[in-house]
């Protein structure tokens, strides 16, 4: 058996559900009109990094075709509904997304995609992944290299590059370095390509204080875009250039004093007259007469004892440097100065003998001109050096100063009596006799 249901509601019940129903219904349908209303959204977006403006980002409306692109100053103006995303999105930064509320103006501030940056190593006129050419490449910051207090930046570089051999050609102070980066590429010069600020010069010139870093690229593919002139590598040197904010002033200076750290052992008189002896009844002569050569005895009958390799060697070899730097800037325009003077005296000899000195001037500048669209600036730097070498080259007394050192005799002194070198060849006793 089956019971109906009855509603039993009175007029003013009716009435009142009527006006309920009627109210929800223009909720409903009010909302979407309000939320399907265009307005005009504007904004700027700049970099997280320098807060200058970015050119060209893309500004989209989610789900939509609907878009643009920020202007040269980073504007831009669309059309858009409460309650849309924005998305914008450009290379090399990260993506951001934000919902129109009620605000008609949205700045953006994107940041870098420093992951992403990392792992892409730019290589000639291409890119390869980071871990393919890790080993191909190795950077010194310029900090590691001006607090070594070396004369040449080659010097600082010595234990701190894998794969990169360099070695002193001479020990005569301002010498040229011989670098070979994974053995020799080529026959005759193998040297690397040196490339200061972009342009070919020689790395001995520069101030160690004045390097911001030192890049080696060693394989093919990392000195692709220098062609065939790279066959046996590439040093890139860059120099430090000016920062905005607050003008700096910096000095740096160091002095020293340089010693050799270890000599050869000579014979003494006695010694070497033993051996003079001990030659000559090999010889099957008799042992020589010492007291019958005059010259070799002093003014109170003392034999003559001269280490010839002690007296060449300077017990106090100088080494100095002073560097005297300026750096700063605006948004516009940065600058970098700075001046240099550097001296190195010859463990041989002395500063009378072996001496090299440097002084040094370099400007780095840029200038942004008609906002910012033209960039110019220069790398200017003057370099004058003073030689002073002795012969460090040959067999005999025209090439090797210390040939004669290790040839001479003990007896013989530096001085005569009356102050001039080497008298004792041209003294009229004994004049036959060398020793």
């Amino acid at each position: 058996m089956r019971e109906k249901l009855q509603c039993k509601c009175t007029p003013v019940h009716l009435c009142r559900m009527t006006w309920i129903f009627f109210f929800l219904m223009g909720i409903v349908f009010s909302q979407p009109a309000e939320a399907s209303q265009d307005r005009v959204i504007s904004g700027v977006v700049v970099s997280a990094m320098d807060s200058e403006p970015l050119i060209g980002v893309s500004v989209q409306i989610q789900g939509t075709t609907n878009g643009t692109i920020t202007d040269i100053d980073g504007n831009y103006s669309l059309n858009a509904a409460t309650g849309q995303t924005l998305i914008f999105s450009y290379i090399g930064y990260v993506s951001q997304e934000i919902k129109i509320q009620n605000q008609s103006k949205i700045n953006v501030t994107l940041k870098e995609v420093t992951k992403d940056l990392d792992e892409v190593v730019v290589v000639g006129y291409g890119v390869q992944k980071k871990k393919l050419v890790t080993g191909a490449t190795v950077q010194v910051k310029g900090e590691s290299i001006s607090k070594m207090n070396t004369t040449n930046p080659l010097q600082a570089l010595q234990g701190q590059t894998p794969g990169v051999s360099i070695t002193s050609t001479t020990g005569q102070p301002g010498k040229d370095m011989k670098v070979s980066i994974r053995g020799l590429g080529t026959v005759g010069n193998a040297q690397p390509l040196f490339l200061i600020d972009g342009v070919g010069g020689d790395i001995s010139t520069v101030n160690p204080a004045d390097i911001e870093s030192i890049d080696i690229l060693k394989d093919a593919a990392s000195a692709a875009i220098y062609g065939a002139q790279a066959a046996n590598g590439v040093v890139l040197i860059t120099t430090k250039k000016g920062k905005e904010g607050t003008g700096n002033v910096s000095f740096d200076a160091y002095y020293g004093i340089q010693k050799a750290s270890r000599k050869v052992d000579m014979l003494n008189a006695n010694q070497y007259m033993t051996i003079m002896d001990e030659q000559a009844l090999n010889s099957g002569d008799a042992a020589y007469d010492w007291s019958s050569f005059k010259s070799i005895y002093d003014a109170d009958g003392n034999v003559y004892d001269t280490d010839w390799i002690d007296s060449m060697i300077d017990k106090h070899a100088h080494l100095q440097s002073y560097n005297l730097g300026f750096t700063g800037g605006s948004q516009t325009s940065t600058y970098a100065m700075s001046l240099g003077y550097m001296s190195q005296d010859g463990l041989i000899g002395g500063k009378d003998v072996s001496n090299y000195e440097r002084y040094n001037f370099r400007v780095n500048s840029e200038h942004k001109l008609f906002n910012k669209i033209l960039t110019v600036g220069e790398h200017v730097s003057f370099i004058h050096n003073r030689n002073r070498n002795m012969g460090d080259e040959g067999n005999g007394h025209n090439g090797n100063r210390l040939y004669p050192a290790f040839n001479s005799s003990p007896l013989a002194p530096i001085y005569s009596e009356n102050g001039a070198y080497g008298s004792i060849y041209n003294s009229t006793a004994n004049s036959d006799w060398y020793g």
